[in-house]
């Protein structure tokens, strides 16, 4: 096994053919973001991003693609947008993780929607998580039958359906608009949230993550693109959601709603409408992305195990990251953690 390490921007046509290859191939890499355009467009948005070619008897078996986060720390490319990654290969393959780590220069890469199945990383999991998805592999009335009858609390929403289309108007669901000022809306709405969380900063304010999702918004390719959709009331729009989707996968990415309107379950209804139009498509399922929000849970009716966790080769880097690693869940475990986080918070907004 050899490994060779190029720029991502000097992916070329032969590369980006391979890697379709072997990507449908996998049934598990079905996900948009292990598409090379993914990585192509963040390589576009950032200078540091570089793809680790694995190959036997001079044929290429394998893509990792990261970006550097510090000159020997790596994370996954596109981080933090990217809902999965690992690397694209045939599932059969097996290879040494520290030797791909030796053969990119980096003494550690940190994942944290790591596919289970990549048993090859599964040494370095430090713990397990879930993507919630709505499998149609049955069709649309079977999943709505099921989980009415599972007592996942759908009905109640239902009753909103109806109560918002006597008191708004009816319901109008639109699989894709094109207007960027529609995605515009949601990053505003995003940011409003961001800046309002305790925990995270505003993604929206870093350049290359806006022209990130802007590029992948206007790609429109049968196998890769973006995905806006809009729910509407009469003349009133509810909510968008940007979907990153593939051939067979729609995964939402980034939800805005109105906030008069959120008495009435709008991201709900608006993911229960696109599972009723992809069914109709023949899409196999919808993938929420990682969390554990009640409507994930009321609408999910299956999973994909995901990993997190760190590969790292045994130096200085290690031992301090490590020790840092303790110290924060020291923290997180510790009744001064909240006030800590709020002053950290505050920090980093007058910062």
């Amino acid at each position: 096994m050899q490994i060779t390490l190029i720029p991502g921007r000097e992916l070329g046509r032969d590369l980006v053919d391979r890697w379709t290859e072997l990507q449908r191939s996998n049934p598990l890499l079905i996900s948009p973001f292990f598409a090379p355009e993914f990585t192509s467009v963040v390589a576009a948005a950032r200078n540091d991003v570089e793809i680790a070619l694995i190959q036997e008897g001079g044929e290429v078996v394998g893509f990792f693609p990261f970006q550097r986060e510090s000159k020997t720390i790596g994370r996954a490319v596109g981080h933090p947008l990217s809902d999965y990654h690992g690397v694209v290969c045939a599932s059969e393959l097996v290879f040494d993780p520290l030797e791909l780590l030796r053969a990119c220069k980096l003494v550690a890469w940190d994942f944290d929607h790591l596919l289970v199945s990549q048993r090859s990383f599964q040494p370095f999991h430090q713990f397990r998580e879930f993507s919630p998805i709505i499998d149609l592999s049955e069709g649309f009335d079977r999943y709505l039958e099921e989980r009415k009858s599972s007592g996942s609390g759908l009905r109640r929403p239902l009753q909103f359906m109806r109560k918002l289309e006597r008191e708004v108007g009816p319901l109008r669901f639109e699989k894709h608009v094109k207007d960027i000022a529609v995605l515009h809306w949601i990053m505003d709405k995003k940011s409003e949230q961001y800046n309002q969380s305790l925990s995270q900063a505003d993604l929206f304010a870093q350049e290359w993550i806006r022209n990130t999702v802007e590029t992948i918004f206007q790609i429109q390719t049968p196998e890769f693109g973006g995905m806006l959709s809009v729910l509407n009331a009469g003349s009133e729009r509810i909510a968008a959601l940007l979907n990153i989707r593939s051939s067979n996968v729609w995964h939402g990415w980034f939800l805005g709603f109105e906030d008069r309107f959120a008495s009435y379950s709008p991201g709900f209804l608006l993911w229960l409408k696109m599972a009723e139009c992809a069914s109709r498509l023949g899409i196999g399922y919808l993938d929420f992305g990682k969390g554990d929000q009640l409507y994930k849970k009321r609408l999910m009716n299956a999973s994909i195990p995901l990993a997190c966790g760190s590969v790292e080769l045994p130096s200085w880097v290690s031992f301090r990251r490590g020790a840092e690693r303790k110290l924060r869940a020291l923290v997180k475990s510790s009744p001064l953690g909240e006030p800590l986080r709020r002053v950290m918070h505050r920090s980093r907004r007058m910062g």
